[in-house]
């Protein structure tokens, strides 16, 4: 029972804030005014072509390059799966 008592309070708290501070101008309120005062002249900018600026990609006619592979000495086993893009760090190698 008390914690509805305290819920309703605090509600009913809210509701006169809420309804009181326009009046009183605590500064709760929000009023949209103009920034810019009356008679002078507004400016806008369009942002919309920005993105422009980016390169382009590089477009590639055939075959990509293919980095040469890199060998595994004699004896040495990989550290991950040979499938894998760090397949060819050596692991372990037997002597």
């Amino acid at each position: 029972m008390r914690g509805v008592f305290t819920l309703f309070a605090g509600m009913a708290a809210g509701l006169v804030v809420g309804l009181v501070a326009p009046q009183v101008d605590w500064g709760f309120a929000v009023g949209a005014r103009p920034l810019v005062p009356a008679g002078m002249t507004t400016q806008s900018v369009n942002r919309g072509h920005k993105g422009d600026r980016l390169d382009m990609p590089e477009v590639r006619v055939g075959k990509q390059p293919v980095p040469p592979a890199k060998l595994l000495m004699h004896g040495c086993e990989p550290a991950a799966s040979p499938l894998s893009a760090s397949g060819q760090v050596p692991g372990r190698c037997a002597a």
